[in-house]
């Protein structure tokens, strides 16, 4: 009778952690971001503009670019304001009433790509935009926006990003290769450590 209880307990304790991976990752929204710069003329100067900002009492989240492809990293190209920091391999930003952004000064004509990764509450985000934006060497604003995105809250709960404009020619916005999180790999493997030991305790 005690190793009945013992094995039931055991597949319990496993599910729940099996569970406990999986919502942990759903607390994040990746996408992969890609921006031909080509329509605006190969060797152009001038500045890509990232925001993230809250609306409407958004509960607080963090987007973060990570992964940085056709960027020069050099710091005296960024220009950060409001929420907005470096962090390693990236930057971040809080949806906070400030302006948040990350403004990059560059060169025009190349691909640039970045992960994106909006942060927070699965269970009540809603109200963060992310947006991209171009602008001429002079500040002027090139060709409306590029990409805003918001994030919200999905059918099941779950976070999810919705993207509200996009300018096809230069923009596009995919989920990225499913790579788990440590955290998430090591829970799943103690559930999976654990249904193995309620299987032997059982035979």
């Amino acid at each position: 009778m005690h190793n009945k209880l013992m094995t039931r307990f055991l597949r319990i304790l496993a599910l729940l952690l099996a569970f406990g991976a999986s919502s942990h990752a759903m607390a994040d929204v990746m996408r992969l971001v890609t921006l031909d710069t080509a329509v605006y003329g190969a060797g152009r100067p001038g500045y890509l503009d990232f925001t993230f900002n809250g609306v409407d009492g958004a509960p607080a989240a963090t987007a973060t670019m990570s992964q940085l492809h056709g960027f020069d990293l050099d710091p005296v190209n960024f220009l950060l304001a409001g929420d907005a920091a470096a962090v390693p391999g990236g930057f971040a930003m809080l949806n906070s009433s400030n302006l948040n952004d990350v403004a990059y000064q560059g060169v025009f004509g190349g691909v640039f790509s970045f992960l994106l990764t909006i942060s927070g509450d699965a269970s009540a985000l809603l109200n963060s935009n992310f947006g991209v934006l171009a602008y001429d060497i002079d500040g002027n604003q090139i060709k409306g926006k590029i990409l805003d995105l918001m994030f919200v809250s999905a059918a099941d709960g779950s976070a999810d990003l919705q993207i509200l404009s996009v300018n096809d020619a230069v923009a596009t916005v995919a989920a990225p290769a499913a790579v788990p999180e440590p955290a998430s790999l090591a829970l799943a493997a103690l559930g999976l450590l654990m249904l193995a030991v309620a299987r032997r305790r059982r035979v």
